[in-house]
């Protein structure tokens, strides 16, 4: 048998240990842990340690979630109609603070001093002077989200593209790269760490402050997202159902985080080698 035969062979064997780690690796440890915890709340409930009505069984948590699965879903799509608007406005708001407060260093301490005032400032802290404004209705949530989702978008723009290494710039020059050639190939690229950071903190901002928004909203209006389905089934004294649409806000978030972000993670930065997959000491 030939070298290059004996390589391809040794290539094709199965990793040693793999069965091992498929069943101790990370997915497999979260979905033990979930199951550990359905089991302990089971094992609460049939404790009957306070009332069922406050404390339903996981069981029947589980049962409503799947019944109402469509409704709570289709609510998670109303609250993220207002989630979509204000990320969209906020990518073309931040782009542009970005590029006038590179461009000039006024603008850049007028920007950064409004950074400094309104990032710490929690969106709900605005509710009541909009309320007052413009009343209990869209145009409140959607500003509010539009606070929680700019700031850390901007923050992280232009923090990536102010940090972007001069020599990353004159290597593109002395390529030939120019205006719009020399910002999507060589900006764009060493920046996009600082913009994923930036759109995962907004997203998840966004998210809480919509959701808790329509639990304010709740108690003036007679539809709305899903924080509206919490609010309602409270109001009714439905715990189970209430308890459905907080396991649908978690889902919602995992499946974000699992399909969208970690994806955009391995499909740009991680695969362009700009920052490393951390492993945890156990791992081999």
């Amino acid at each position: 048998m030939s070298n290059s035969e004996e390589t391809i062979n040794i290539a094709r064997k199965p990793e040693k240990g793999s069965f091992k780690k498929r069943l101790t690796g990370k997915t497999a440890t979260q979905i033990g842990f979930l199951i550990f915890l359905g089991v302990v709340w089971e094992a609460l409930y049939r404790a009957q340690i306070t009332s069922p009505l406050l404390f339903p069984s996981f069981l029947d948590v589980l049962t409503q979630f799947w019944l109402s699965a469509g409704e709570l879903f289709m609510r998670v799509g109303v609250t993220f109609s207002f989630i979509g608007y204000a990320m969209a406005i906020s990518l073309v708001l931040s782009f542009l603070l970005t590029f006038f407060a590179m461009r000039s260093q006024a603008v850049a301490s007028i920007v950064e001093l409004i950074l400094a005032m309104m990032h710490p400032l929690p969106s709900v802290a605005l509710l009541p002077l909009l309320i007052i404004w413009f009343g209990l209705g869209p145009l409140s949530l959607l500003i509010v989200v539009l606070n929680s989702a700019l700031w850390p978008i901007f923050l992280n723009a232009y923090t990536g593209f102010k940090t972007v290494h001069q020599t990353y710039i004159e290597v593109g020059q002395n390529i030939g790269l120019r205006g719009l050639k020399l910002f999507w190939h060589v900006i764009l690229p060493s920046a996009l760490p600082y913009l994923i950071t930036g759109f995962e903190i907004s997203w998840a901002r966004s998210w809480r402050a919509a959701i808790a928004v329509e639990l304010v909203f709740g108690a003036a209006t007679t539809s709305g997202g899903i924080g509206w389905t919490i609010y309602m089934s409270y109001f009714d004294m439905e715990t189970a159902l209430m308890i459905a649409a907080i396991m649908t806000i978690a889902v919602v978030g995992v499946l974000a985080e699992k399909l969208g972000m970690e994806t955009l993670e391995k499909k740009t930065v991680l695969r362009w080698g700009m920052i490393q997959k951390t492993e945890t000491m156990g791992a081999q």
